[in-house]
């Protein structure tokens, strides 16, 4: 049988199709497609026929099935490639180019004797996830933790991750007849020589599986959706990557869980500007303040607030630092500052009474209006 036909196109239906959905699309298909119907193009409906008879013999048997499904041919598979020198070369570019082959790919059996066959599967790490996350402006000043929820692919529960129905067992490999090695012969100008490796289609172990998981399909993975804490250090920025090690998809073949990647994106308070770990604050008072002095009420970033004593003659935009008062930073083990930044704010318009102050004031200071 072909091992390049995709018999689940052929049958019009998808590969986790049940058999009862295959039986049905059969039935369809044998009718629509008998070469008795179509007696002016009886080549091509016999051709189509064949091709649904092929398809459906091994989509209906689950054994077949599952050696369609991992391998995508059923029965003897093609022949490995065999080599064959370059007719339109030179003599001398085919020396050159087979001994740069042979002894990039057999020097060890050539100074130490055959390779070590490789006899275990090929266990191939899960992929990486990546998730976003925004974070409150209080966890970014003081760190917290926060509830994930996310799909990944976990090892499946039914087969263990085998990919192999519980009970079905394994067969023989019908690629290296259960060898777990495939050898080549290759004909160079320094005569023919034989090389193996592992079988690529079990894994160098020889063994293929009888029957695929019912749960996972033969894949060892299920779909998933999680739930997890994932801490939030203190001062942590914008776009900042947090990797949860083992938080990713199952691997394959017994290979390792990949890891979470989470993105953080910080929600900021309005009221505060940031830099690094510091913070910047404005304030707004009345020039009476800023001629008097005044105390102030500031609010800080992990909640709550303090007060800050404004001296008199304070001056527009003058910046006053409240040490310590900012984002935690615990790579250097302390906190950012808040910096206060003063706005005097000067009146449109004015009472009687002020203006007449006013100008009492100007008067004693010899000003002229």
């Amino acid at each position: 049988m072909s091992p390049r036909k995709d018999y689940y196109e052929i049958l019009g239906v998808p590969r986790n199709a049940s058999q009862e959905e295959i039986k049905k699309a059969y039935r369809k298909l044998v009718k629509q497609w008998h070469p008795d119907l179509h007696p002016e193009n009886k080549e091509e409906a016999e051709r189509r026929f064949k091709e649904i008879q092929e398809a459906y013999e091994v989509l209906s048997d689950p054994e077949k099935r599952a050696m369609y499904d991992r391998f995508g041919y059923v029965g003897e598979p093609p022949p490995s490639h065999q080599y064959t020198p370059h007719e339109t070369k030179s003599i001398f570019e085919d020396i050159f180019r087979d001994f740069e082959e042979f002894f990039d790919r057999d020097i060890f059996d050539i100074f130490f004797g055959e390779r070590t066959r490789e006899r275990t599967r090929r266990a191939r790490r899960g992929e990486d996830v990546e998730i976003h996350v925004n974070v409150d402006f209080r966890t970014v000043v003081s760190g917290g933790e926060v509830i994930v929820e996310y799909e990944r692919y976990e090892r499946c529960d039914h087969c263990g991750g085998s990919g192999v129905e519980p009970g079905s067992g394994y067969m023989n490999c019908p690629r290296c007849h259960g060898t777990g090695v495939l050898r080549e012969e290759r004909r160079t100008v320094f005569g023919f020589f034989v090389s193996e490796r592992p079988c690529d289609y079990c894994g160098g172990t020889g063994k293929v599986p009888k029957e695929r998981c019912k749960v996972c399909k033969g894949s060892g993975r299920v779909l998933r959706r999680v739930r997890r804490a994932v801490k939030i250090p203190p001062g942590v920025e914008e776009g900042s990557r947090i990797r949860i090690p083992g938080g990713g998809n199952a691997g394959v073949e017994g290979g390792s869980y990949g890891d979470l990647y989470v993105i953080v994106h910080t929600k900021m308070d309005s009221r505060f500007k940031r830099s690094g770990n510091d913070l910047y604050y404005t304030v707004t008072i009345d020039y009476v303040q800023a001629i008097l002095g005044t105390m102030v009420e500031i609010p800080l970033p992990e909640g709550g607030s303090t007060m800050l004593k404004i001296p008199p003659g304070t001056q527009p935009d003058t910046i006053f630092r409240l040490k310590g008062k900012g984002i935690s930073d615990p790579s250097r083990g302390k906190k950012g500052d808040l910096y206060v930044t003063i706005k005097v704010e000067l009146p449109k318009s004015i009472s009687r009474e002020e203006k007449r102050l006013l100008e009492e004031i100007a008067r004693i200071k010899n000003l002229h209006l």
